[in-house]
């Protein structure tokens, strides 16, 4: 139901300033907390009357809350996980609703916009740009200063810049992340890296190092190390390996148009990978795209390719995925990142 859809959207996006303000209550926050109410009541079920009965709610399934079935959201998942803040469902949800056609943070997106819509497409810039995001999570202003002098376009560099927040005066509560280099927070009693632990399991949470430097210290924004970074390490991560075998590969061709471009002797081959938690919101994803939206999608020789993580984190991932698209996008081709090579020994033929 579209009302419900609108709830959450609210709720999550009320959710999340509460976590900023930690005492205020949002007008989003309210306005989804008078939907749920109505939705419930509809139902015969009872409502939470204040805030801390709906945050009691809130971290429960929403299979638990009596409310009708919503098709683009895992019931089985809560929206607000206790002591860690909005779930990591909540938020793919938030990103889709907000940008569904690009599922890009709204920072990214608009570097995405701006290099695509010049009178000649940005695709080399663009390519620096995302591969800077992905493999500096944390940096110094000096650095951030240098990359953005290589750009010579200052409309690009203040959107860069955008991509990052300022964590200088509250570095001490941060520590880096050794798997991915972004930052680990102390939540529920341990360093987590994101919510739940986002990029990985760490092995040794013991002797986690600072950042040393006398200069102003930048991270990526939430969002941004969520959409680009985390998915835009499997996809750099899959371009050097097949380099490594011997393939000509290219990053983001035709300002991302898809992920990654091989050359085949006969043909080229494009593959796009999609990191959302939860398989039935990837699904949701391409089920609620019109169909030009989907064309890119159905080429022959395109595949959508999940991260070995996802896969290894939830197995028959793809397979759910698949099984659950409504007719008209049966025909995208999903595998496992594993998968690729030989993939690209059957396209090669």
């Amino acid at each position: 139901m579209a009302d419900l859809r609108e709830c959450l959207y609210h709720l999550i996006v009320g959710l999340e300033q509460l976590d900023q303000t930690k005492h205020e209550i949002s007008d989003s926050l309210h306005k989804g907390h008078l939907l749920l109410a109505k939705a419930l009541l509809l139902e015969g079920q009872p409502v939470p009357v204040d805030i801390p009965s709906l945050i009691a709610l809130l971290q429960k399934p929403v299979c638990e809350w009596g409310v009708s079935e919503i098709e683009d959201y895992p019931m089985d998942t809560s929206l607000l996980t206790q002591y860690l803040g909005v779930s990591s469902s909540a938020k793919d949800f938030l990103m889709m609703y907000v940008s569904p056609e690009e599922a890009q943070a709204q920072e990214v997106l608009a570097i995405l916009q701006y290099c695509r819509n010049a009178d000649s497409p940005l695709e080399e810039k663009y390519r620096m740009i995302r591969t800077y995001i992905i493999t500096n999570p944390v940096v110094t202003a000096i650095q951030l200063i240098s990359f953005g002098q290589l750009l010579q376009d200052p409309n690009l560099i203040d959107m860069l810049n955008k991509c990052y927040e300022e964590i200088t005066s509250d570095s001490d509560r941060y520590r880096c992340c050794p798997r991915c280099g972004w930052t680990l927070e102390y939540k529920n009693n341990q360093w987590r890296c994101g919510t739940e632990d986002l990029c990985g399991t760490l092995h040794n949470r013991d002797q986690l190092n600072k950042w040393s430097t006398m200069n102003k210290l930048f991270r990526l924004r939430p969002g941004v190390y969520r959409y680009t970074m985390l998915p835009g390490r499997a996809e750099v991560g899959a371009r050097d390996y097949l380099v490594s075998k011997g393939y000509d590969v290219a990053l983001f061709p035709n300002v991302d148009q898809y992920d990654l471009e091989i050359k085949l002797s006969t043909r080229t081959v494009y593959l796009d990978m999609k990191d959302f938690k939860n398989p039935l919101i990837l699904a949701s994803y391409f089920n609620r795209m019109e169909v030009h939206q989907l064309a890119k999608y159905l080429k022959e020789h395109v595949y959508v390719v999940i991260p070995k993580y996802r896969s290894k984190l939830y197995p028959g991932y793809a397979h759910m995925v698949v099984n659950s698209l409504k007719p008209y996008a049966r025909n995208i081709r999903i595998v496992n990142e594993r998968e690729i090579l030989g993939l690209l020994e059957e396209e090669a033929g």
